[in-house]
């Protein structure tokens, strides 16, 4: 097939040119460590309070049950404490987050809160006087946790299995017990919801997921005589956190952006000044096929590149992903399809070389900026509650969202920091497909109009 033989002829070109193999594979891991250069250092903003917004929907212990559990508790210690079994699970877990500091460099709690806690009326919800969604929106409140109906019964049900699985009974089962049904495969979900493009939502997420691991387990170091279940969570410690980590995201997608300048300025040398273009109309070549030789060329490079973006920093520079590195390294490839059209675009336009890298190095940086790839970008909101997000809460597609790669950061984030697959991400993944495919079949057609259809 003539555009697989196209793009092994450059494959080799390229493995022959030996400085432009060793810069063109080596320049993801320059970046990618200068990058961690210069956050690495800076911590999750070890003095920062957030502002977490709660709703409390829990309806609590059930009255029969909560009773039967005061009466026990005024024999021995059950670990679930009268406060609890009056005003439910989720409560005591309010008053905890109220209460976590962060840790100094002494592993000591320090005296500076993690969390103001902002409770919301369920009431005045249901009147539509408060809606915390919009506080998220209007980034008023960092984050927004929400404890669902039968969250105190979830965790019964949890202490439940646990004792079963420690002792070989469930605790209503034992023949002392002589109190109503406990919960055995109760489920719910605590939703955490924010501004996925909000640096502060991010970290809240991170601080939020280290509480509820320590939660799950004192679950699972509960003993029925004389066990604890609590949330005394006294301190968080995130000094093995970074800002490196947060940006790795917007590092990537800056990454895979540089490609379309490489690919533009490679497309003009070799063809445009080389004079190799002309022998190309010569030939039977058709247009169509030297495109996909260079395209099925560019997807390769780019693979080997992404692949060092992404080994790299988590071999030598610390980079932790919580979620599927091969999700969301389908994302960056896919991002590949928008930086291949825009590089056969600048290829179409410039007839020097030169020019095509500059004008790509200007063009790329503000994109990336744009895109939310290393800050939060003002929100300039066109369409609101428009986009599906992995948190089920739909966001404003605003201005910057007419960028594919705002969508790459986005879902890049969803799946590698908080634990998202792609399917969670659809909506994103939908208004980076789109517009990158017809970005490509545009630039294709551009630039064979441009190269093929008579002189310069």
């Amino acid at each position: 097939m003539l555009p697989l033989e196209i793009a092994k002829r450059f494959g080799k070109e390229l493995i022959r040119m030996r400085i432009s193999l060793v810069v063109l594979l080596a320049l993801p891991a320059f970046m990618a460590f200068m990058f961690w250069f210069a956050f690495n250092s800076a911590g999750l903003g070890s003095t920062e309070t957030y502002i977490l917004g709660v709703v409390n929907e829990d309806e609590g212990v059930a009255d029969e049950l909560a009773a039967y559990f005061q009466v026990v508790n005024s024999v021995y210690d059950t670990g679930i404490s009268n406060t609890t079994l009056t005003h439910g699970f989720a409560h005591d877990f309010i008053q905890s987050l109220k209460s976590i500091n962060y840790t100094n460099e002494q592993n000591t709690a320090d005296n500076i809160p993690i969390f103001t806690i902002e409770e919301y009326d369920t009431s005045e919800i249901a009147l539509n006087n408060s809606n915390p969604n919009e506080d998220v929106e209007s980034r008023d409140i960092d984050a927004l946790l929400y404890f669902p109906r039968n969250y105190s019964n979830t965790t019964l049900s949890a202490v439940n299995n646990a004792n079963f699985i420690q002792s070989g009974l469930y605790l209503d089962e034992n023949p002392f017990w002589v109190g109503p049904p406990i919960p055995k495969s109760d489920n719910s979900e605590l939703k955490i919801v924010g501004d996925e493009g909000y640096t502060r939502y991010l970290i809240v997420k991170v601080i939020l997921s280290k509480i509820l691991t320590a939660f799950m387990e004192n679950i699972h170091n509960f003993q029925y005589s004389g066990g604890n279940v609590d949330y005394e969570i006294n301190s968080v410690a995130l000094k093995e956190y970074s800002i490196f980590d947060t940006i790795m995201p917007g590092i990537l997608v800056f990454g895979i952006l540089t490609q379309s300048g490489m690919l533009a300025a490679f497309l003009v040398s070799e063809f445009a000044e080389t004079q190799t273009m002309t022998r190309v109309r010569l030939s039977l070549i058709k247009p169509w096929e030297y495109i996909m030789g260079v395209s099925i060329y560019q997807f390769i490079v780019s693979f080997f590149q992404m692949g060092i973006l992404f080994v790299l920093p988590i071999l030598l520079l610390g980079f932790r992903p919580a979620g599927s590195l091969i999700e969301g390294f389908l994302v960056l490839l896919v991002t590949t399809v928008f930086t291949t059209g825009l590089g056969f675009v600048l290829a179409g336009i410039f007839t020097s070389s030169d020019t095509a890298g500059q004008s790509s190095g200007f063009l790329m940086t503000p994109i990336a900026f744009m895109s939310g790839a290393f800050m939060e970008v003002p929100t300039i909101t066109l369409f609101p509650s428009v986009i599906p997000t992995a948190s089920g809460i739909p966001r404003d597609f605003i201005l910057w969202d007419i960028i594919p790669t705002t969508h790459t950061v986005n879902a890049l984030r969803s799946i590698l920091l908080y634990e998202f697959s792609v399917t969670d991400v659809w909506g994103e993944l939908m208004l980076l497909i789109i517009p990158s495919i017809l970005l490509l079949v545009f630039g294709m057609i551009f630039y064979s109009k441009r190269r093929f259809a008579g002189d310069i």
